[in-house]
């Protein structure tokens, strides 16, 4: 006759042989979705690039163009890809599976269980998805509108970003219970996989930025014009840096983000311009301007290179903490302000320079033809435009730093 601790303890490890089990499922089903999810993310990034460079060569002809092709099922596949694993998720934890890990997990709606990132990630596809239609609408209303400020393109964008974070809640999530567990791991650099893929997430989120930011606005001052395009530059630059440096706790981030980007926009300079004009060719298009035809530039293409130095700073700073503080980088919110407040210049300078063949809009101060800009008013522009890019840089940089740490130990 067995003896009763013998039995208690095989039926507790073939209980754990279950879960190990079916935890290895779970964590399959979550990585090959987020990886599926981001490759959707180059996807989507390259047809909103291609998207603006059509509506400013071509015009919008109709709804269906190539890059809406791209961006739309872009959204759909993210989309889809969320509300399967949300589905799946809330099945398990619904039906007391042994596999459904509500650590790991938040309720939404009562109903629905799944990690946050998912979560948010889906809530972002289906606002773009939803601002389709609506534009297309808005377009057979109002007309061609190339402009970013559109509000269905605002839409559109926002729920863009909300998505692009939500992937990186799912990267930094899967990070964190890996290094919980202590699983062993392989690193590459020094950085996981699900490190790396953060960093190409925020990469990706900075060029999502480049792709509209000389559409914002230019407000005049009396004779006085400015350009405001440099603000999402810094913004997001401060953002990405020091939340990438934050999560991943390792100098160097900053810089890997700005050679991914590097390659990004001339990978993406080099096909456009060829896939706009054959676009044209096999369809029998016109362009808006006869005779400006899309070409290779190498202003948008090394545009990059504006964030070489700041990244490389604050990879300095991080390492100089981490190897004679043995902290991160910036311990208080005032001394990562600091930070941003310093390399917020160091990005506005050069940006003029870079683009000056590729925009009209490259300088910053753009004094009206004809008029006098009196002395005063230069520097009270000048004055306002310091202001606001240093704050951008501080803020962007607290942001970065906050979100940085909630990725770094959030488990959902």
């Amino acid at each position: 006759m067995a003896h009763p601790d013998i039995s208690v303890a095989q039926e507790g490890i073939a209980d754990l042989e279950s879960n190990r089990k079916t935890d290895l499922s779970e964590r399959r089903l979550r990585r090959i979705s987020i990886w599926i999810m981001l490759f959707f993310l180059f996807q989507g990034s390259l047809g909103a690039v291609w998207d603006r460079e059509w509506h400013a060569y071509v015009g919008r002809d109709q709804f269906w163009t190539p890059p809406h092709a791209l961006i739309y099922s872009c959204a759909a596949g993210v989309g889809l890809m969320a509300l399967g694993l949300v589905l799946a998720e809330t099945w398990r934890s619904r039906c007391k599976r042994a596999n459904a890990n509500e650590i790991s997990t938040v309720r939404v709606l009562v109903f629905f269980s799944a990690p946050l990132g998912f979560i948010i990630t889906g809530s972002g596809a289906l606002l773009a998805l939803i601002a389709a239609p609506l534009d297309n609408y808005w377009h057979e209303l109002f007309g061609i509108d190339v402009a970013l400020w559109a509000p269905f393109h605002l839409m559109g964008i926002t729920g863009a970003m909300i998505g692009i974070v939500g992937i990186v809640y799912v990267f930094a999530a899967e990070e964190v219970r890996d290094r919980q567990l202590a699983r062993p791991v392989r690193r590459f650099l020094g950085l996981t996989a699900l490190e790396w893929g953060v960093l190409l997430v925020l990469g990706s989120l900075m060029n999502f930025i480049l792709i509209g930011f000389l559409q914002f606005p230019v407000p005049s001052f009396g004779s006085l014009s400015l350009s405001t395009y440099p603000l999402p530059l810094v913004m997001g630059a401060t953002f990405c840096f020091t939340g990438a440096i934050r999560f991943t706790g390792r100098p160097g981030a900053a810089l890997l983000i700005v050679l991914f980007l590097l390659l990004n926009t001339v990978a993406v300079e080099l096909f456009i311009p060829w896939a706009i004009r054959a676009g044209v060719a096999l369809e029998g298009l016109a362009y808006r301007s006869p005779g400006k035809v899309p070409m290779f530039s190498w202003a948008y293409a090394l545009l990059p290179l504006i964030f070489l130095i700041p990244a490389f700073l604050i990879d300095s700073v991080a390492f100089w903490g981490r190897r004679h503080l043995g902290s991160r980088v910036g311990k208080t919110a005032r001394s990562i302000g600091l930070i941003g407040l310093f390399i917020a210049p160091l990005i506005v300078l050069p940006a003029p320079f870079v683009l000056q063949s590729y925009s009209p809009y490259a300088p910053i101060f753009l004094p009206q033809t004809g008029l006098l800009v009196p002395p005063g008013l230069t520097a009270f522009v000048l004055l306002v435009f310091s202001v606001s890019v240093l704050g951008t840089g501080a803020l962007g940089a607290i942001l970065g730093a906050e979100f940085g740490d909630v990725w770094r130990w959030n488990t959902h």
